[in-house]
């Protein structure tokens, strides 16, 4: 990962220099269509909010710091979350098979490795880890087939239902290794975790979402798409995402994303949420301890339990002044993490699917600034 160099340009204060950064991006990169950027000092000394480009192409509409975003796969922590508050509250146990809450219809044959079913043995654990080794539904192909994500582009219109993933990681796509011996990314996981969550609860998802999470936090403008509305109506239309040169906005409301990656919010009230779990106030410090217990997922991303963590080489580190992060990030250029030797809270899209290094980047040059201070 490359960063660009800070500019040499001078500024009054921070503000102006967040203002650059976020402007600069949508300016200088023609792939990044609009950019938000909300970023926290945890003692409250410094908050800031901004973006920049056009949010709906078609009307124009710019980028606002209230306009709401996608935060695809943040969701996952948002999922997790919820999970571990099941943990605390003794309705679960995270060693638990998810044969004990799901049908055997659903899971069925959805782990067969080396001619061995292990679908029934799989863990709670293992899914929020992602060492439960079922398949990705969504970036992982069949045998001459093509990925779910490549299917949403053929045919963008077409509806999907949640049982309609966890089918296709079940029938066409095969396990990548025994449960617990190794880890791999895979949405499946978070759609069979949310599938818990309702089975334990008797309660739909989003509604668990709104009873744990955002009534008790005071998110207004955040929701599961196609499941719930805000509670109170956004000020502006979502903020398109794109695919290269190509909007994808429409298939971000399929019906597919869901536990593992079907939240709309805002940069300002996804800070709220990491604030508030990073201090206590949705789970126990000892429970958030259990979501850090880190393993290899894909470098420089280590992995928790539905929750992320950034670190590079302690040699680069150094030079470069970075400090390792933990929260999530979205395949729509989405992000939300901490930095604990910082005290900071980073949040914020690009809402473009091509890079994943982008978002990385802008947070890393928001960290010097701090670092600088």
């Amino acid at each position: 990962m490359t960063l660009s160099r800070c500019s040499t340009r001078s500024f009054d204060n921070l503000d102006q220099e967040m203002e650059y950064l976020v402007s600069e991006l949508v300016e200088k990169d023609k792939s990044v269509r609009n950019c938000v950027l909300s970023v926290m000092k945890g003692d409250g000394s410094f908050s800031w909010s901004g973006a920049a480009g056009i949010a709906n192409q078609d009307g124009q509409v710019p980028m606002t710091k209230d306009t709401p975003i996608y935060i695809a796969s943040i969701t996952k922590l948002y999922t997790a979350t919820a999970i571990m508050r099941l943990y605390e509250k003794g309705a679960l146990s995270l060693d638990d098979p998810m044969s004990r809450y799901l049908p055997e219809q659903l899971i069925q044959g959805i782990h067969v490795y080396k001619g061995k079913d292990y679908s029934r043995e799989i863990t709670i654990k293992q899914l929020l880890s992602h060492t439960s080794g079922i398949a990705d539904y969504y970036t992982e192909k069949p045998k001459g087939g093509k990925s779910l994500f490549d299917l949403f582009l053929e045919k963008p219109e077409r509806s999907w239902t949640v049982d309609e993933t966890i089918a296709r990681a079940r029938k066409d796509l095969k396990p990548n290794f025994q449960p617990g011996t190794n880890a791999s990314y895979s949405d499946t996981n978070f759609q069979l975790l949310g599938k818990i969550i309702e089975a334990i609860t008797g309660k739909p998802l989003h509604i668990v979402y709104e009873d744990f999470i955002f009534r008790p936090l005071g998110l207004k403008h955040t929701r599961l798409i196609g499941r719930s509305e805000p509670q109170l109506a956004p000020s502006a239309a979502l903020a398109e995402v794109f695919y290269k040169d190509r909007s994808i906005t429409k298939t971000r409301s399929n019906g597919a994303y869901w536990a593992d990656g079907g939240i709309v919010s805002t940069a300002d009230e996804m800070i709220i949420f990491l604030k508030a779990l990073n201090e206590g106030r949705i789970i126990g410090g000892d429970t958030l301890k259990l979501m850090h217990q880190w393993h290899k997922l894909q470098f420089p991303l280590q992995y928790g339990y539905g929750t992320m963590y950034f670190k590079l080489p302690r040699l680069i580190s150094t030079v470069m002044k970075v400090a390792p992060l933990w929260g999530h990030s979205g395949s729509t250029g989405s992000f939300l993490y901490y930095s604990e030797d910082l005290n900071l809270y980073v949040a914020g899209s690009i809402n473009q699917v091509e890079s994943r290094s982008k978002p990385f980047r802008l947070m890393l040059r928001v960290m010097r600034l701090f670092n600088r201070k």
